[in-house]
């Protein structure tokens, strides 16, 4: 999993939007995905280790895109590109909501005009750049390119 905590949806100043348009503490729901993800991605490798001995002859890899997309966070200057600032707080299609407003109304939404400057899409997911960085790196460990992000399990 992501690390959701970053997302516009879940971030400690997460505002009404599309996936949510209900009051919440913005704080507990950040530090809940923290755990939820760290928790989620240490019992899916301890999975992973343990069936790993059992499948003869596979080769099984660990794609870390918890580390890479916190990486893109950290440091978006390696991975973002086009001609405004780097942004990994907001979404290049945001959508704001009101309080309880109807998921069927469209809400007021606004396109960036540079959506490679963005770390997300919308208030959830990754952005097309932020795409375009993780298929390269899985295309990277398949071809054995490159070793980063990944760990070798058998």
């Amino acid at each position: 999993m992501i690390p959701l905590e970053t997302t516009p949806l879940y971030a400690p100043d997460s505002y009404l939007n599309l996936y949510w348009d209900s009051q919440r503490n913005t704080t507990e729901w950040s530090v809940f995905m923290r755990e939820l993800t760290t928790a989620g991605n240490a019992i899916a490798r301890l999975e992973l280790q343990l069936i790993a001995p059992t499948l003869h002859g596979a080769h099984i890899g660990l794609f870390d895109s918890h580390a890479l997309l916190a990486d893109m966070y950290a440091r978006p200057e390696l991975y973002l590109n086009g001609s405004a600032p780097f942004n990994v707080t907001g979404a290049a299609h945001a959508c704001v909501y009101q309080f309880d407003e109807s998921q069927l109304d469209p809400g007021v939404c606004t396109n960036a005009p540079d959506p490679d400057s963005y770390l997300w899409w919308d208030e959830l997911h990754p952005g097309v750049q932020a795409n375009r960085v993780v298929g390269k790196a899985i295309s990277d460990v398949i071809h054995r390119r490159s070793e980063q992000w990944i760990t070798w399990l058998s």
